[in-house]
């Protein structure tokens, strides 16, 4: 395969960049609107798609370090949104689980996000798909070796 030139690199790098501006351009109005801050929608996403989970556990799912989860935690407790709760199984660690007003939030979170992925993915076909997915985890790996 012929390597690509810097100028090609510059460009597809300048790309994702657009993507992911867009991409918040499109949510974080709404997302401001209910009073949800950065990295929130996230750990609401995820926990809506399963809950009772540890704190490392649901950092590793939003990609964030357990610092800036617990911050973002602390919020959304005080907002009634996640309570935590004694693990069983670990008396020093405490399961993240959604409040029923949690639930509720999550669930338009995930809505909002669905609606995204339709608008992204919309006039591209599975095997692009596959294709981006393919070349995207491969970008990650290098970026992780670094």
């Amino acid at each position: 395969m012929e390597k690509k030139t810097g100028m090609e690199k510059k460009e597809i790098r300048e790309a994702m960049l657009r993507m992911e501006a867009a991409r918040k351009r499109i949510l974080h109005p709404y997302f401001q609107k209910v009073g949800l801050t950065p990295g929130q929608p996230r750990i609401l996403n995820k926990l809506f798609e399963a809950d009772h989970v540890s704190q490392r556990e649901l950092a590793d799912r939003c990609n964030m370090d357990v610092a800036t989860l617990s911050r973002s935690l602390d919020k959304l407790e005080e907002a009634g949104y996640v309570s935590r709760q004694k693990h069983p199984d670990c008396r020093r660690s405490f399961l993240i689980v959604l409040t029923e007003e949690g639930r509720r939030k999550a669930g338009e979170v995930h809505e909002n996000f669905s609606r995204m992925d339709e608008q992204i993915w919309k006039d591209i076909s599975e095997a692009e798909m596959e294709g981006f997915l393919a070349c995207a985890e491969k970008i990650i790996r290098n970026l992780e070796d670094v």
